[in-house]
């Protein structure tokens, strides 16, 4: 895997889509500096203001291996914002009388198969889209696991009720994909296909690619990119079209700045309409009230009259303004899209590096400029918020004894995930999850370092914490954070 570490990085701007006349004076140079801060290497930004894309633009590099730059047509890994246009195709179908929101997916679905018989037969499209099943989160690691839904989607009988059903927001991948599957079994098209011919061509959104095979052969690409000890990595790119509805979505600013200027005009293309008032609103309208401290520091930061999900969307008031959010997240890519419905205006943003959160900073300056509010220094705001931890001390990993090293080899599970197998090998060992398969090196500290699957060279914090019961035998292994119990050998 190639791997790079560069300490300093040119960000420039390239020339704008649409001429930014009325954003203020050093925007740019505001966005340039704040991306030296956060640690962006590369930027791509769309804004829409009273329903006209106001700006499409690329600001610095798409990879630390060769400082080439990010314009309007880069394209970048969208994550969950993907979750959106999910939502849309099952609008357009409900103007269709295909659906309804509050049908049962199991109508759809029939082999659908959960662990509570009550929530299998319940379950609807509503639930779905607002993440409100309450089913356990390792059916959410699974997708990943297996890079598989339908493999993901066979070990849900094994994965029970975390939550209530309706009674709390528990963000789940896995269940959300469904949403996709109903889109396929009502059209008899790919979800793919169907965002293709009913939204992406009408909107002339030709950049928007949803296939592993198109973004692999995509000339014009950001990479993926970890900000480590104050050096940067670049990262396998992350390739999850097996994600499907959940976040299979690659797009540009350009692009992006096409699905704003849609979404702000309310479902309309020009003169056309695409999907009807009445679903619009039912997208954007609040289904799940919740505690913005337990999900962004961002939104913690505002005083909210309310904080809710809505189908594919976060929805909450901004200073007397409703706004419409979804942020998304993956190995190596971060993205944000924001909506004021009542101003027809919105913004959306790449940034090719894992997590980095001044994405909600450059929203908030946005939604700011565009609500003609006093301008705020969110950039330094926000910072301080998500580095609290930066100058502590990072904690040491968990020791183990010799005796837990040589138990460790084995088989491990975990009811409702896939197994877990550690094998010794002549450099250490190996650790097989589902598709996954990470070295685990035994450090000078004495620990057992995990490496990443895909960037075994990366350097992290990952390690395998052997538990011993009282009677100092090996019994579970801590993997991820997850406790994984040990099998007994086989008796022949």
């Amino acid at each position: 895997m190639k791997k790079i570490v560069c300490l300093a990085l040119g960000i420039a701007a390239t020339a704008p889509a649409a001429l930014a006349v009325d954003l203020p004076e050093g925007f740019d140079s505001a966005v340039k500096t704040a991306m030296e801060k956060w640690h962006a290497p590369g930027l791509g930004l769309a804004i829409v203001e009273d329903g006209e894309i106001l700006l499409s633009r690329g600001y610095g590099i798409k990879s630390v291996l060769n400082n080439n730059q990010v314009d309007e047509h880069t394209l970048f890994q969208a994550g969950s914002t993907t979750k959106a246009f999910a939502s849309m195709a099952l609008a357009m179908l409900a103007d269709d009388g295909k659906v309804k929101w509050d049908d049962p997916v199991i109508k759809h679905v029939p082999e659908l198969d959960l662990n509570e018989d009550y929530v299998e037969k319940n379950l609807t499209i509503r639930d779905v889209l607002s993440h409100r099943s309450g089913v356990s989160q390792l059916s959410n690691i699974n997708v990943f696991l297996s890079e598989s839904l339908p493999e993901a989607w066979e070990m849900l009988p094994n994965n029970p009720q975390q939550t209530s059903f309706r009674q709390a927001w528990d963000y789940n991948n896995t269940i959300f994909a469904l949403s996709g599957l109903v889109v396929e079994k009502v059209s008899g098209k790919p979800f793919h296909e169907f965002v293709k011919e009913r939204i992406l061509d009408p909107l002339g959104m030709t950049e928007t690619l949803l296939l592993d095979a198109d973004v692999k052969a995509r000339k014009n690409r950001a990479e993926a990119h970890r900000y480590i000890d104050g050096q940067f990595y670049q990262i396998e790119y992350p390739y999850i079209e097996f994600s499907q509805s959940a976040g299979m979505i690659n797009s540009t600013p350009s692009d992006m700045s096409k699905w704003l200027r849609f979404l702000a005009n309310g479902g309309m293309v020009g003169d056309k309409r695409l999907v009807s008032e009445a679903a619009m609103s039912e997208m954007f309208a609040p289904q799940m009230l919740m505690d913005p401290s337990a999900i962004y520091p961002a939104a913690a930061t505002l005083d909210h009259s309310y904080f809710s999900y809505g189908l594919a969307w976060f929805v909450y008031d901004y200073k007397g303004e409703k706004i419409v959010m979804h942020t998304g997240s993956i190995d190596g890519m971060s993205a944000i899209n924001a909506i004021i419905p009542g101003k027809k205006a919105g913004v959306y943003a790449f940034i090719n590096a894992d997590h980095i959160e001044y994405r909600h900073a450059l929203m908030y300056t946005v939604l700011d400029i565009l609500l003609d509010n006093p301008a705020e220094d969110w950039s330094e705001k926000l910072y301080a918020v998500y580095h609290v931890d930066e100058n502590q001390q990072q904690k040491a990993c968990p020791a183990f004894s010799e005796a837990a090293l040589a138990d460790l080899p084995g088989n491990y599970t975990l009811p409702g995930l896939f197994p877990l197998t550690i094998a010794k090998v002549e450099d250490g060992f190996t650790a097989t999850l589902g598709v996954n398969t990470s070295k685990v090196t035994v450090t000078r500290e004495s620990c057992l370092k995990v490496h990443d699957t895909e960037n075994p060279e990366l350097p992290g914090s990952n390690y395998l914490q052997p538990v011993l019961n009282d009677a100092g035998a090996l019994t579970t292994v801590k993997f991820s954070g997850l406790p994984f119990a040990k099998e007994a050998p086989a008796e022949y």
